[in-house]
């Protein structure tokens, strides 16, 4: 075989390359995204959303959602919802907004939503998915989802990539730097609580001190805070109520899951220092809630 047969027959080999690639592309399905062992899910269209009898309906220790769907915890609903993901990147969020990946109940996908970069500073509470900048964490911080406090990305093999009072946990979907009072104390009024994951932040404690001095037995030390009041928080021994649970005792109210003491708004403030009294919606008892 002489030069020009061989270059005609290496030509015609090649042009036929560009066909091949795109057919089998196209014939190729989507493979799934995973990080850091667990699946993303992808981003749907309406149509193909409405083809999932759990989209957007109520998830968690019982009920699952259609894979890909994620059990997602949205604080702006206050609920677990069978979710997709929002984003892929930045630029197909709204302004103010980022793409953050988010973690799920139940290590059901993880999903990508648009979340708004707000004012929160690095070891303050917040909100993952917040309605507001007030419990939103600021630029170049995540809200971490042991705890909800605010971070920056860091290394597990190296200390040194956090600030002082602050050390390197592996929060998913990345590591991040937590915060920790252990050691170097907390201002006069304020007391060092303890949280997930080893993290550890001063505040002021409205409610019994139950990390000093347990509950009774029956009742689990509960905590509440206000993203936009970082310095505070609500603790309460809580005791459960409702279906399969006893009645509550002599002077407390079942209420949302649990005994609450009852308060008359009309009436002089019975309520405890840091709480007012509250109805949650208008079918709910009157009750003592943190003042937020």
């Amino acid at each position: 075989m002489n030069v020009r047969t061989m270059l005609g027959a290496g030509i015609a080999l090649l042009i036929p390359l560009p066909l091949v690639l795109t057919t089998s592309s196209l014939l190729q399905p989507n493979l799934p995204e995973y990080v850091r062992g667990r699946q993303v899910s992808p981003v749907f269209t309406p149509e193909e959303r409405s083809r999932f009898q759990t989209y957007h309906r109520n998830c968690g220790t019982r009920v699952g959602c259609d894979p890909p769907l994620g059990c997602l915890f949205d604080a702006r609903a206050r609920a677990l919802y069978c979710a997709d993901s929002q984003c892929f990147t930045d630029a197909q969020c709204p302004d103010g907004h980022v793409c953050r990946l988010l973690a799920t109940a139940r290590q059901d996908p993880v999903v990508r939503y648009c979340v708004p970069v707000g004012i929160r500073k690095e070891g303050e509470r917040c909100v993952e998915i917040s309605d507001t900048q007030e419990g939103a964490c600021g630029p170049g911080l995540h809200c971490s989802s042991a705890g909800n406090f605010c971070g920056r990305p860091c290394s597990l093999d190296d200390a040194n990539t956090c600030p002082p009072h602050f050390f390197c946990v592996d929060d998913y979907p990345e590591p991040l730097c937590l915060p920790t009072c252990e050691k170097s104390g907390c201002p006069e009024g304020q007391h060092c609580i303890r949280h997930e994951e080893g993290a550890s932040a001063c505040a002021r404690v409205f409610g019994p001190q139950c990390q000093q001095t347990p509950c009774p037995t029956g009742q689990t030390c509960e905590f509440m805070h206000a993203s936009h009041l970082p310095d505070r928080i609500w603790s309460e021994c809580e005791l459960r109520c409702g279906k399969d649970f006893p009645p509550c005792p002599d002077g407390r109210v079942c209420d949302g899951w649990a005994c609450e003491q009852p308060c008359d708004p009309k009436g002089p403030n019975t309520c405890d220092d840091g709480y007012r009294c509250f109805q949650r919606r208008p079918s709910s008892p009157w009750v003592c809630h943190p003042d937020w």
